[in-house]
């Protein structure tokens, strides 16, 4: 299977979360303050799930240029945001959750612009790419502290999720160029 990189939009990621930093969208907020010296406005209330666990600010290095797309992952508890800050842009590869297994009919991938980003909503299957394939890309991530935990051991000690799982795709996916 071919995935197309979309443009990233508000309407477009809408069944995935919520798109961050968007002009169009920010001109709309409320609570908002302008000054001379500095503006901000409310645009997420970040949910760390049901029992509150903490938040936490990573920052992620990523170099996966690989254009296919073999597993995915998915956090059960948390909003997760990743927004990229150095280096270049990302593609994030998004799909919808069946069963604890992703849709595979709801996949697709969002060109995210350094600077703009993107808070996944929990149950969200995910995989992150570079856009250009050979630059690396630091990126702020916003999750859950105990998320961030239990992946790491997943990763490093093969342990099974509580927060979190990591499914192989049932069909080769293959970026477009």
């Amino acid at each position: 299977m071919m995935l197309p990189i979309a443009p990233l939009s508000p309407s477009a990621f809408s069944p995935y979360g919520k798109v961050m930093g968007w002009p169009e969208d920010l001109a709309r907020r409320e609570p908002r303050h302008s000054s001379p010296a500095s503006d901000f406005v409310h645009q997420l209330s970040f949910d760390t799930g049901a029992d509150g666990g903490p938040a936490e600010v990573l920052w992620v290095n990523y170099r996966d240029g690989a254009s296919r797309i073999d597993r995915l992952e998915m956090h059960r508890l948390t909003h997760q945001a990743v927004v990229p800050i150095h280096g270049g842009d990302l593609v994030q590869i998004v799909c919808l959750d069946r069963d604890d297994a992703p849709d595979i009919d709801s996949l697709r991938a969002f060109h995210l612009p350094q600077g703009l980003g993107i808070a996944m909503s929990p149950g969200c299957w995910h995989a992150t790419r570079l856009l250009d394939r050979e630059s690396p890309v630091t990126a702020l991530m916003l999750t859950r502290h105990s998320t961030t935990r239990d992946l790491v051991a997943m990763l490093n000690e093969h342990t099974t999720g509580r927060e979190s799982l990591l499914r192989p795709l049932s069909i080769t996916v293959e970026l477009e160029a």
